[in-house]
C-alpha cells in the first residue's frame, strides 16, 4: 500500500495535479503517523489491515465534514470534501452494497442465531470478522436492526 501511495503521489506531482497531490500528501502523512504510533518509525510499513484502517479514518472524517458543511449551507466546502473522498476511495476495498450486503447480513444473523436487537453486537462482530473492511458499519447496522425484533 505504501509503495502504491508513493507512486501515485509522484505521478500526481509530475502531472502538476495540485488537489490530488495535496490529498495524497495528507494520506501519506497519516500513514507515516500511524507507522510511528505502532512503533515502526516513519519509514515503517504498516500491515494491510492497519493501512486500510488509516484510509477508512480519512474517508470517514471527510464524510463527517460533508455532513457538517451541508448542515451549515457551505456547499462548496462539502463538494471539496466529496472530491477528496473520491481521491481516497481507490485505496479502499470494494464495499458490499445492496443485495450483497443484504445477503451478508442475513447469513451473519443465521450463523449467529440472533433473534433480538440485543444480539446485534454478535451479528456485527461476525460481519466484521467475515468481511472486514468491505462492510460499511453504518449501513450494516441499519440492516441488522431492521432484521432483528
Amino acid at each position: 500500500m505504501l509503495e502504491r501511495l508513493q507512486a501515485d503521489l509522484k505521478t500526481s506531482m509530475l502531472a502538476k495535479d495540485a488537489p490530488r497531490t495535496q490529498v495524497l500528501r495528507m494520506a501519506l502523512a497519516a500513514y507515516k503517523n500511524e507507522a510511528v504510533a505502532k512503533g515502526l518509525g516513519p519509514q515503517g510499513v504498516l500491515a494491510d489491515a492497519d493501512a486500510l484502517a488509516v484510509f477508512k479514518r480519512l474517508v470517514k472524517s471527510r464524510e463527517d465534514s460533508v455532513a457538517q458543511f451541508e448542515k451549515v449551507g457551505q456547499a462548496d466546502r462539502a463538494a471539496q470534501e466529496r472530491a477528496e473522498i473520491e481521491m481516497l476511495r481507490p485505496y479502499l476495498p470494494a464495499m458490499l452494497e445492496g443485495p450483497a450486503l443484504e445477503a451478508a447480513v442475513r447469513a451473519a444473523i443465521a450463523e449467529s442465531g440472533a433473534k433480538l436487537k440485543k444480539d446485534m453486537g454478535l451479528v456485527m462482530k461476525l460481519l466484521q470478522a467475515t468481511h472486514g473492511g468491505a462492510i460499511d458499519g453504518k449501513a450494516a447496522s441499519t440492516l441488522v436492526q431492521s432484521h432483528l425484533a
